[in-house]
């Protein structure tokens, strides 16, 4: 077994985007890309508050957070599980505001009380690392 901080340095290697897989209501998976970012034991990502993301996170929570495979990581790749909240009130995105890494306002001209915008704090309880796509070997965490 491995710990959330070897999880933390693995996905770093990937860089800052991601895709994050939800369920519809329906049983649909969605899958988007996103960037994310750490936060302590969590990850964040900024999105559209009427994105499907979110509509399926409302009645839902678990998702996955999957760190792309490429040729730069030796076709390794990291995949999290857990539970995303919502954070769409004006003191919870005035507090993340700053900590993406990159500057919102692009994105968000409004600033951070734009309820166009909001932020998921995903809280991971599982993550797998898989080498060279599990060839050489595979790596689980659990909270």
């Amino acid at each position: 077994m491995i710990s959330l901080h070897d999880v933390r340095t693995d996905s770093a290697r990937y860089g800052p985007l991601a895709y994050v897989a939800t369920v519809s209501s329906a049983g649909e998976p969605h899958v988007a890309p996103v960037a994310v970012a750490w936060f302590g034991d969590s990850i964040l990502t900024f999105v559209r508050t009427d994105s499907r993301k979110v509509a399926n996170l409302r009645m839902n929570p678990r998702l996955s957070v999957h760190f792309a495979v490429g040729p730069g990581t030796n076709w390794d790749s990291c995949i999290v599980w857990g539970n995303a909240f919502v954070v769409d009130d004006d003191r919870g995105r005035t507090e993340l505001w700053d900590k993406m890494g990159y500057d919102l306002s692009p994105f968000e001209p409004g600033g951070p009380t734009a309820a166009t915008h909001v932020f998921l704090r995903i809280e991971p309880d599982r993550a797998t690392i898989l080498r060279n796509y599990g060839i050489a070997g595979r790596e689980q965490w659990r909270r």
